[in-house]
């Protein structure tokens, strides 16, 4: 992860580059040092993640061609990198999006750019396309998937909510099978 505010300065750049404008999430705030009060902390799972703004202005700020979710999708982030110095080269972008009514999973990736996902626990049931698969938790639970891809890019699905572990790998299984791994 980079280091003191890098990140978000360099963000702010590519923003105003750009020609768009951040949300009006509190990052997006702290872009432009507009004054910011006890804001409310962001809506989105990948407002927490990363800097929220619009899918093109995400998009450019990365330098690869990210697979977009088939749902319909809430938010976009530009994420900071998975590793690796905080350059466009390693950036990641994280698609919300909603899917089996309104349960919404964020479908984040980044070049693995040297990183590995080897100190996380295996998925107990991998997929042909998918076969280097494994979980993460944040506290006692399992509650993302994370991989990596034949071509150098490492991939999180997570859920909004308490973690369903079957629901998340159905969600992942049609992913893998709309094309997410190939």
């Amino acid at each position: 992860m980079p280091q003191g505010g890098s990140f978000r300065r360099t963000l702010a750049a590519i923003v105003v580059g750009a020609g768009v404008t951040a949300s009006a999430s509190p990052a997006g705030a702290q872009l432009f040092g507009t004054p910011q009060t006890a804001a409310p902390r962001p809506l989105t799972i990948v407002g927490r993640m990363g800097i929220e703004m619009s899918e093109a202005a995400a998009r450019h700020g990365i330098a690869f061609r990210p697979f977009a979710p088939p749902r319909r999708i809430v938010a976009v982030a530009l994420l900071p990198p998975f590793h690796g110095d905080d350059v466009r080269a390693n950036r990641g972008i994280g698609f919300e999006y909603t899917a089996a009514g309104e349960r919404r999973y964020v479908l984040a990736q980044w070049p693995a750019n040297g990183g590995t996902i080897r100190r996380f626990a295996p998925l107990a049931q991998s997929e042909l396309d998918c076969a280097d698969a494994r979980t993460f938790s944040r506290g006692a639970k399992p509650n993302g998937i994370v991989w990596s891809t034949p071509h150098g890019l490492i991939m999180t699905l997570q859920a909004d909510g308490v973690n369903d572990a079957r629901t998340l790998e159905a969600e992942w299984r049609k992913l893998i099978r709309r094309g997410v791994c190939r």
